[in-house]
């Protein structure tokens, strides 16, 4: 589902944001999408917010979980962006297709990215068509290291 064209469009893309895939379990389910937005919030303590569309299946998993993941791909993890923004969990299990830990209590992430946390729900709000998450940083690593993914207006290429 598109959202109406703004005359922002084109300014907002200007902001530079992170591909970040979301990963939730909750009721013997779990999740994952790329976020629509990520944002760094509180240095102390150290949090982030990450925004869900409504109509997104994961939606309903952020709501109920206590913990969530936030995976940041590297540049060349193009195909694993579209794989989580692209497809719904509701169709299809894309952490079968995808190498993945577990972190907390059972949230999978990326195994392969240039970083990950494992945040605390700490709340949400909503926000027009999507919620905004809190999320309480309790662990995070860098793992393969920069460049992350950027994102790039309607795709993540290059």
């Amino acid at each position: 589902m598109s959202a109406t064209p703004s005359p922002h469009d084109a300014a907002l893309k200007l902001i530079n944001s992170p591909v970040a895939i979301i990963g939730v379990a909750a009721q013997d389910r779990r999740g994952g999408l790329t976020a629509a937005w990520l944002v760094r919030v509180s240095l102390d303590p150290p949090m982030l917010l990450v925004s869900v569309g409504h109509e997104r299946h994961t939606h309903g998993l952020m709501a109920a979980a206590a913990e969530f993941t936030v995976s940041l791909p590297g540049e060349d993890q193009v195909d694993v962006a579209r794989l989580f923004g692209l497809h719904s969990q509701r169709d299809r299990d894309k952490w079968a297709e995808t190498d993945h830990v577990l972190l907390g209590q059972g949230v999978p992430a990326l195994a392969v990215c240039s970083a990950r946390f494992l945040c605390r729900s700490a709340g949400r709000f909503t926000t027009g068509d999507h919620d905004c998450f809190l999320g309480e940083i309790t662990f995070s690593e860098v793992v393969d290291g920069p460049p992350a993914l950027p994102l790039r207006g309607e795709d993540y290429r290059p």
